[in-house]
């Protein structure tokens, strides 16, 4: 499969997953921006969208993209969490049955949704090499179609259409938009498609500073591995970058930041308290970078931060909302 994408790759997986996917609110943040200089703050609700979180649009691009024979094996897919439940909800879709490979520590929350939309989990060891290993196997016994998390262009062009939908519902009004950064599919999406749609907008990708795989890989002009450290944002916690997203992220992208886990876990207060949504600490990066004071909040400037999921345990959100994490 060719991996040099265009914007209509993008366009045609926004026309393609419009049945399977909700539009999510964008809402303005009124609360939250008295905290900052003036800037207007927009979030994007992913939280709100089918399984909890953006995952949905990319596995709906690649899965509505498969073969009725393909489609008639099943599928399999590694994930830590929301990429799990976002296969298993589309093969509940498209009558298909999923096998999830997910790590022995994996959240409650994200084994027992992918399991409550009728996919097979099983656990195996701690790494992603760990779970690639695992849906080797199983695609070799199975002939199972794999559904990769963030290497497939048709998973990438899927997620970037969380940011077109943005831009659309700001009239393009938009000045810059920040996006989490873990495996690095929506943000290498989303910084492709912003730069194909208006170059002057401003793409800031979000990574964890225990787990600053981009900001590493920048450094050294090549995709690397980091030593995984770390973090309350498990979906975040990726430590190989893969080609594509790098290469991607390095072309497109205006700049990654990373922040502290104390400014990941006020950013989840701080949405829960001033904007009344559940958002799982892997969504609450972008916020967490303007509490850092690495973005521009100046008067004028229309931000847009992309809240990527609200699936979170609701032992770790107690603690989080009570002070009790050790960071």
């Amino acid at each position: 499969m060719r991996t040099k994408l265009k914007i209509s790759d993008v366009l045609q997986a926004k026309s393609r997953i419009n049945d399977y996917v909700k539009k999510t609110p964008l809402i303005r943040a009124n609360n939250l921006e008295k905290m900052f200089k003036g800037a207007q703050i927009w979030l994007k609700l992913e939280n709100m969208q089918h399984t909890g979180a953006f995952k949905i649009r990319g596995v709906a691009n690649k899965m509505l993209s498969l073969s009725e024979e393909e489609l008639a094996n099943g599928v399999t897919a590694a994930s830590s969490g929301n990429h799990a439940q976002a296969v298993a909800y589309m093969a509940k879709s498209l009558n298909t049955k999923a096998t999830i490979v997910m790590p022995e520590n994996a959240p409650i929350a994200k084994i027992e949704g992918a399991k409550g939309y009728g996919a097979s989990v099983v656990l195996y060891g701690f790494t992603g090499q760990d779970r690639d290993m695992k849906c080797d196997e199983l695609i070799k016994e199975n002939k199972y179609c794999l559904v990769h998390s963030h290497m497939d262009p048709l998973v990438i062009t899927g997620h970037a259409t969380v940011a077109v939908e943005a831009w659309e519902q700001m009239n393009g009004q938009m000045d810059e938009i920040i996006v989490p950064c873990g495996a690095g599919s929506l943000a290498s999406g989303t910084a492709f498609a912003m730069k194909q749609i208006d170059p002057t907008i401003k793409v800031t990708g979000v990574e964890p500073a225990s787990v600053p795989l981009f900001t590493e890989s920048i450094k050294e002009n090549k995709a690397i591995t980091v030593e995984m450290g770390q973090t309350i944002a498990d979906g975040l916690r990726i430590s190989k970058a893969e080609d594509i997203n790098f290469n991607l992220i390095r072309d497109n992208i205006d700049k990654v930041e990373i922040v502290s886990e104390s400014s990941i876990a006020q950013a989840v207060k701080e949405i829960a308290l001033k904007e009344k949504f559940t958002v799982e600490p892997s969504a609450c990066v972008g916020l967490a970078a303007l509490l850092e004071n690495k973005i521009d909040t100046s008067k004028g400037r229309n931000i847009c931060i992309v809240i990527t999921g609200g699936n979170i345990d609701a032992s770790l959100y107690s603690d989080i909302l009570l002070g009790n994490i050790s960071i």
